[in-house]
């Protein structure tokens, strides 16, 4: 079954783990708990151990950056797996690179830098992070994460990448050269969710798509996933105080229900006003709920998922609470809950 959750810092529950049940990382700081299928964090940090060029791609809202910074900030989360796959423990060191801040594919390599009232080039951010990488990858595994890939200036920027994502030697303008093997590169991006949702993206170029080695797709969970994922917070104390009754596992069932839907509209092109469901979208809806029990689930519903809508999308707000709610469309005297100035 795809639909169980196991716990990352339990090493019994680990192992029970099969390769499409999903894991609960421990939180990075001032973040929420994530889960990520075992075969995608054991394919990730298999790929950062042995050196890989790694596109990490899929939807907004699907934990790419928070799954890096999970493991990055969070040394159990890496660890463990390591030690799950037999692989030697040592400390992960990550160099964030914003790949929106190079205007041309020179700046990849040096910057034009102001001193004492002078100009000079000084080495880019990125290869400073790779001559860093080269004094300490004896002893940890440096991971270079070039940010948003798709949302460059132009894709002769992404291309000049191809001189610096190498195992072999970086020759630098100045004659210095950068031993660039034992590094590790990650690029993050929404290229694979393109043409499902509205991305701004640059044309990615053929030859930097060979570059990678390991690509690996983050998509929304299904709907079994999620309710169990939310069954399991409630469980275990992280989303309310559990569940009580019929009733409240059927306004889990309903809620997720309700982003699968704001999800499938999306994807045809319609309510793009709205933000992308998420766990935390959901568990902000039942607490609510849960809380303030005079207000209908139709008008938490509109306080939270469906709240900020366009004009041009309440129409289709007032269809998808019919869908999930019974309600008839244009009709708020349905449930004297709902008022008539909710949306």
């Amino acid at each position: 079954m795809a639909n169980q959750v196991f716990r990352i810092s339990e090493k019994d529950e680990l192992r029970q783990a099969g390769p499409t049940d999903l894991i609960q990382l421990l939180p990075a700081p001032g973040s929420h708990p994530l889960f990520i299928m075992k075969l995608q964090l054991e394919t990730l940090v298999y790929a950062i151990v042995h050196h890989e060029f790694i596109h990490l791609s899929g939807p907004t809202g699907t934990a790419k950056s928070s799954l890096l910074e999970a493991m990055h900030t969070v040394p159990d989360n890496f660890n463990t797996i390591c030690d799950e796959l037999g692989l030697p423990s040592k400390k992960l060191k990550i160099y964030h690179i914003e790949m929106a801040t190079y205007e041309a594919p020179g700046e990849l390599f040096q910057r034009r830098a102001l001193k004492d009232g002078s100009t000079f080039d000084e080495d880019s951010s990125l290869v400073r992070a790779l001559g860093d990488a080269e004094k300490l990858k004896d002893h940890q595994y440096p991971l270079v994460w070039v940010r948003e890939m798709g949302r460059v200036h132009s894709s002769s920027v992404q291309g000049g990448l191809l001189n610096l994502m190498t195992k072999g030697y970086v020759r630098l303008s100045n004659g210095r050269y950068i031993d660039g093997s034992g590094v590790a590169w990650v690029a993050d991006s929404n290229y694979q969710a393109e043409n499902d949702s509205t991305h701004t993206l640059v044309t990615l170029d053929d030859a930097l798509k060979r570059r990678f080695s390991v690509n690996l797709t983050l998509d929304y969970l299904s709907a079994e996933q999620e309710v169990e994922i939310l069954r399991h917070l409630f469980a275990n104390g992280n989303g309310s105080e559990g569940i009580d009754d019929e009733d409240e596992m059927k306004i889990i069932i309903n809620v997720v229900k309700l982003g699968n839907i704001i999800r499938r509209h999306r994807a045809e092109g319609e309510l793009q006003s709205l933000a992308p469901p998420t766990i935390y979208g959901y568990l902000t809806f039942l607490r609510m709920a849960k809380s303030l029990p005079h207000l209908s689930l139709q008008q938490v519903a509109g306080l939270t998922m469906l709240g900020n809508a366009a004009m041009e999308d309440q129409k289709v707000v007032a269809s998808v609470l019919k869908e999930v709610f019974g309600l008839r469309q244009n009709d708020p005297d349905e449930d004297p809950a709902l008022g008539e100035n909710l949306f």
